[in-house]
């Protein structure tokens, strides 16, 4: 498919060769672990899932990362060391490359790096170094071995191009092996793979001269490598100009893509949120740009946006434009975008749910994508139906908006019914929040959406189960959100008082507000979860001190491991204090600011005091009061989100999808 360029982005349209091999424009869609491989093998989902980020206007797609030697076989990864699959290879580079999208398998190797809890067995390393987040101290490789190695990445590289894949990324950071080698702190060895920068280089560099070698000149050798791996002795802004200088002496590589983060405290930067600045790695990028001799950058982390894409090209910071989150959201970015239907586009919310999804060894969703590898994901409409019905929505939040604008999109006369002025419900409120920016683009698309397929919007009025029925409804979709349950620990003769409020109902209160510090600020954290961390943020400024109180053994149990790093690091810096496993006590004296708590193993009693602020967030309860009323007058309202029972984002999006699409 070839799209005419567009005059808002004619740098990010403009066409480019890589080791001759042309590409429509700058878009890459950057490597993305999917699990959507079945037995090592090629799916036909996985192949749907990269055909239509081709379809969707990407010029190149880099693969998940390929096993690509023997004994790095994993259910969840491509073998490409063997021949066992490779008709599967070439269907999957035939459905990419047959859109004029050039395909690119992505060769790595964790080393001893793992998610897992639990030591590794057959872990290997360059060094007798634990792995920062599993502690797997791994077997170090031999010499014989690091070379053995390369030739089985360089056979993997030669059995993709006979496949029909344009190009190999080969990806040397995040705490990987690659990673390994080069930096100073984890590289212990004393032999010619050791020591100096020629020497920590060597295997990589004798890694792209095979694959070279291998393949030819007129195939792909990407690198991706570390630009800042946050590792104190390991690999800085400076080094990083070393190592860059030093592979591009060599002229075989034709990109280069910088990365930050490895495989310990620094894992959260390699996959950058909005609790930072835009686009945090073009700074680096365009250091480290010097460095190249004039070969190609890819640039990555944290763009969303195509006015951000076109500033990277058009000011040099680099020659194109990765994307990986953004097109898992929306692969009809680049189309969209050149279309100038920037409004139509899905936008990556930034939260990395995507990731804890696949690190929990499920196959990889979307927040934003409900339709993620579907084989009409690309731009796609739904169906209109042959009889419409009259359908009534209660709750306005994302789960009741996506029902809402699918059902009416499909042809359905739609009423939605909000109790708030505004549509989102409470993601509104958290994107109101520290970090919770992006998620307003979830109902703005919605709301879009929904409005050009003519939805009725009652908003600011509670539905009762007569005004629904007023409307006489075929189908009613319950989306009514849930409420936080009153604390246990606390006495229930303040149940109703209005001075213990949720932290829900608490925040929009600060919204706005001028930042004047005084007392003490007590949350009791009975939810885990990160929208209750970027609220503490909030409140904590209006506070002299902050103290979150839990019975888990930790905070942040629910979310992902990059998550919980950027929780920690931001609780912790604001000089937060966490009490974990711990309730607080009943008898406490709170019209005195005095919260007492206990510890849930030994009883121990401790007090905070100077207590201005307590507020708990806590499990929800579906809010189902129209239910029964419905169901006496003979209705069966569908339930969906919170309403259904409570959990997250996702689920909310992705039900309510489902819902309008059956009705």
């Amino acid at each position: 498919m070839t799209i005419q360029s567009h005059p808002v982005y004619p740098h990010l349209f403009s066409p480019i060769k890589l080791a001759g091999k042309s590409l429509r424009n700058r878009i890459v869609h950057a490597s993305m672990t999917t699990r959507f491989a079945s037995d090592s093998r090629v799916s036909d989902r996985l192949v749907t899932y990269s055909a239509n980020r081709a379809k969707g206007g990407a010029a190149m797609v880099i693969s998940e990362p390929l096993s690509s030697i023997p004994g790095q076989r994993s259910t969840h990864k491509v073998c490409a060391f063997n021949d066992d699959d490779f008709d599967g290879l070439k269907r999957w580079a035939d459905a990419v490359e047959s859109e004029d999208c050039r395909m690119l398998g992505q060769l790595q190797h964790p080393g001893r790096a793992s998610h897992d809890r639990g030591h590794m067995s057959q872990a290997i390393g360059v060094s007798s170094l634990p792995d920062d987040l599993s502690w797997t101290v791994p077997r170090v490789l031999s010499m014989d071995e690091i070379k053995w190695m390369n030739d089985c990445f360089a056979d993997s590289a030669r059995r993709l191009k006979q496949a029909g894949w344009s190009g190999v990324e080969l990806s040397a950071g995040h705490g990987h092996l690659f990673h390994q080698f080069l930096s100073p702190w984890s590289n212990r060895r004393e032999d010619e793979y050791g020591g100096n920068l020629e020497n920590r280089t060597r295997q990589l560099r004798d890694l792209i001269h095979a694959v070279r070698a291998a393949c030819g000149g007129d195939f792909i050798i990407g690198l991706k490598l570390p630009g800042d791996d946050g590792v104190p002795g390991g690999i800085d802004l400076d080094e990083a100009e070393r190592i860059t200088g030093r592979i591009a002496q060599d002229g075989l590589v034709d990109f280069f893509c910088f990365v930050q983060g490895a495989h310990g405290a620094s894992l959260a930067l390699h996959l950058p949120d909005t609790h930072g600045p835009r686009a945090p790695y073009l700074p680096m990028i365009k250091r480290l740009r010097s460095a190249t001799s004039g070969i190609p950058v890819i640039a990555i982390g944290l763009l969303t946006d195509p006015n951000e894409a076109e500033e990277v090209i058009a000011n040099e910071t680099a020659e194109l434009v990765g994307l990986g989150r953004a097109l898992v959201t929306d692969p009809a970015w680049p189309k969209k975008a050149q279309e100038a239907r920037e409004a139509d586009i899905r936008y990556c919310v930034s939260c990395n749910n995507c990731w804890g999804v696949i690190t929990t060894g499920h196959s990889i969703q979307c927040d934003n994508n409900p339709r993620l590898a579907e084989p009409d994901e690309v731009d796609w409409k739904p169906k209109r139906v042959d009889q419409a019905k009259k359908v009534v929505i209660v709750g306005a939040g994302i789960a009741g908006l996506e029902a809402g604008w699918v059902a009416a999109t499909r042809g359905h006369h739609v009423t939605i019914f909000g109790a708030s002025s505004e549509v989102g419900g409470k993601t509104r409120l958290h994107a109101a929040l520290p970090g919770g920016e992006n998620l307003s683009s979830i109902y703005d698309f919605q709301f879009l959406m929904a409005q050009r397929a003519n939805v009725k919007f009652e908003l600011g009025v509670t539905a009762s189960a007569d005004d629904i029925l007023s409307l006489q409804p075929d189908e009613i979709v319950l989306a009514t959100g849930a409420d936080m349950m009153w604390p246990n620990c606390l006495p229930a003769d303040y149940k109703n008082d209005e001075i213990f409020l949720d932290l829900r109902a608490i925040v929009p209160h600060f919204l706005g507000r001028s930042k004047e510090q005084s007392g003490t600020l007590v949350l009791y954290d009975h939810d885990q979860t990160v929208g209750t961390y970027d609220a503490v943020l909030l409140l904590s400024d209006f506070f002299e001190r902050t103290f979150i109180v839990t019975p888990r053994e930790e905070i942040a149990h629910e979310e992902s491991i990059v998550a919980r790093q950027g929780i920690f690091q931001r609780l912790y810096e604001r000089r937060i204090q966490i009490v974990p496993m711990s309730d607080l006590l009943a008898d406490s004296k709170f019209d005195e600011g005095r919260v007492m708590y206990k510890n849930v193993i030994t009883g121990d009693v401790a007090e905070i005091t100077d207590v201005a602020l307590l507020t708990y967030s806590t499990p929800r309860i579906p809010r189902i009061d129209l239910l029964e009323p419905l169901k006496q007058k003979g209705l069966s309202p569908h339930l969906i989100g919170d309403c259904l029972t409570p959990r997250y984002v996702m689920e909310a999006t992705h039900e309510g999808y489902q819902i309008g699409n059956v009705l």
